[in-house]
């Protein structure tokens, strides 16, 4: 007898950026740790790696896009705007069919060449040409997305199989994109390796890149091509005459990490210039500092805080960094947020002057816990769809049920509750007109009155909860149908 060959999956890299490559290494690097005997796992540049000219160009068109939206403000914003202008969804599909239908038909060979099981893609473009593989080739293939943003915005095909999302937020977003119910699945942050084992002190990490023990340390940094504001912040930050070391990680921005090397032999005595270039190991230099200057990118600001290291952001290129930017300075409280070098000055002199400044800010970052590493659910989660998806999927379905069940039944009590208070108002009222009459017959009138009005509350809510009954039914079979329902949205967001 032929023996089973093992499930391929396709973890599927392309560089904007470089959050959409190191979630895609934590989600591959938790495969093969967790279930690399039974799952064969294949790791593939799509773009860059083809024998296809027409798809390292379009790599490059993409990472040209995000240095735009990191050199000019409203570049990001006219991008997403125009992502959304026949509906995100329909957008989507008439880009892809029209514009850069040659380039999804060629990212569907390169799947092609692999013949997965399942293809997993931390990139909208990726994801979308994956949904077409499944279409035009292989209707078999689970097509399974890691959203590395902390919102969803509208060009994740809501055709794929799974999406995986990182916050409460994101997976409301994705609901209210119509992913079908069970589609949509929430996981801690993803760690890459890099981050997970690097458990050394801060002295230790100093010692490494050079880094004074003595003084106060920043890195500044502005993702991997450091087009927005580190420039201009380093420049400042180097005008003050406080102890200061500051690091500037440059990226692949060769020219300005050469201009910082020349400025780096003539900085003020109390201040200490380190440069460094593109650094696979970047997070230890985060460790390494009591401060990571940068913009609202998503990968570096969770490295950061994964290496118990706050930070202000100084920038925001798109509506998904200001999701960021809010989600981690506001909500999880992990630092500040101004675009104003002077003002990142003072702050960094405040905190020089005062470290203890910085604790509550240190103190937030205990929820990012880097061994919880939502890889390893994501990882696992795969490995159950492609051995045991239908039993999974039913067992979502019920989970989203009872999700929205609660949901109806929170909107059931708040009828009742309304109903309690207008019956007790009712009733002081009729208590107080009887305190104000000595006519037995008159107060008699008053109670009747009074009864009626309450009778009326009772019947009024009784028939609004039947409605709320007979919607919450309605609701519960479309769970199973396959298709998608606000109502799960709304029950993401209740749980908030």
């Amino acid at each position: 007898m032929e023996q089973k060959q093992k499930p391929r999956v396709l973890v599927a890299y392309v560089e904007a950026g470089m959050g959409h490559i190191v979630s895609a290494q934590a989600i591959s690097e938790a495969l093969k740790k967790n279930h690399g005997e039974e799952i064969e796992v294949i790791d593939r540049y799509i773009l860059r790696d083809s024998d296809d000219p027409l798809l390292k160009k379009y790599e490059n068109y993409l990472v040209h896009n995000v240095q735009m939206c990191s050199k000019y403000p409203a570049f990001g914003d006219i991008q997403i705007s125009s992502m959304h202008l026949f509906g995100a969804q329909n957008t989507l599909k008439f880009v892809h069919g029209t514009v850069f239908a040659s380039q999804v038909q060629a990212t569907v060979k390169e799947y092609q060449k692999f013949s997965p099981d399942a293809i997993v893609c931390t990139h909208y473009f990726l994801l979308h040409a994956a949904v077409k593989y499944k279409m035009q080739v292989d209707p078999k293939v689970v097509v399974i997305a890691y959203c590395p943003d902390n919102n969803v915005h509208g060009w994740w095909d809501n055709r794929a199989d799974v999406i995986y999302t990182n916050n409460p937020l994101a997976t409301k977003q994705a609901y209210a994109l119509k992913f079908p119910n069970g589609h949509v699945r929430e996981a801690f942050y993803p760690t890459r390796s890099e981050v997970v084992e690097s458990n050394e002190t801060k002295e230790y990490y100093r010692e490494k890149f050079g880094i004074p023990r003595e003084k106060f340390a920043v890195v500044v940094a502005d993702g991997v091509y450091a087009k927005a504001k580190a420039k201009s912040v380093c420049n400042e930050l180097m005008k003050s005459d406080m102890p200061l070391t500051v690091c500037l990680l440059a990226g692949k921005n060769d020219a300005l990490k050469a201009e910082f090397e020349e400025k780096a032999k003539h900085t003020k005595p109390n201040i200490t210039l380190l440069c460094f270039g593109f650094l696979q190991n970047a997070p230890q230099l985060y460790g390494a500092c009591d401060l990571f200057i940068t913009k609202a990118g998503p990968n570096a600001i969770l490295d950061s805080v994964m290496m118990d290291t706050p930070l202000i952001i100084d920038y925001c290129a798109s509506p998904i960094e200001r999701a960021t930017k809010k989600l981690f300075s506001k909500h999880y409280q992990c630092g500040y947020y101004t675009t104003r070098p002077r003002r990142i000055r003072k702050y960094v002199e405040s905190f020089i002057a005062d470290p203890s400044s910085l604790e509550k800010m240190r103190s937030s970052l205990s929820y990012f816990d880097k061994n919880k590493n939502g890889a390893g659910k994501i990882a696992d989660d795969i490995a159950e769809i492609l051995q045991n998806g239908d039993e999974r999927m039913t067992r979502i379905l019920h989970e989203e049920e009872r999700a929205v069940s609660k949901l109806f039944d929170k909107a059931k009590e708040k009828k009742r509750d309304r109903a309690d208070k207008k019956i007790q108002a009712l009733e002081e009222a009729a208590a107080t007109k009887k305190s104000r009459t000595d006519d037995p017959s008159l107060q008699k009138k008053i109670g009747r009155n009074a009864q009626k009005r309450i009778s009326a509350v009772k019947r009024r809510t009784e028939r609004e909860i039947a409605k709320i009954s007979k919607k919450e039914k309605k609701i519960a079979e479309k769970i199973y149908s396959g298709r998608a329902s606000k109502y799960l949205a709304k029950a993401v967001s209740d749980k908030e």
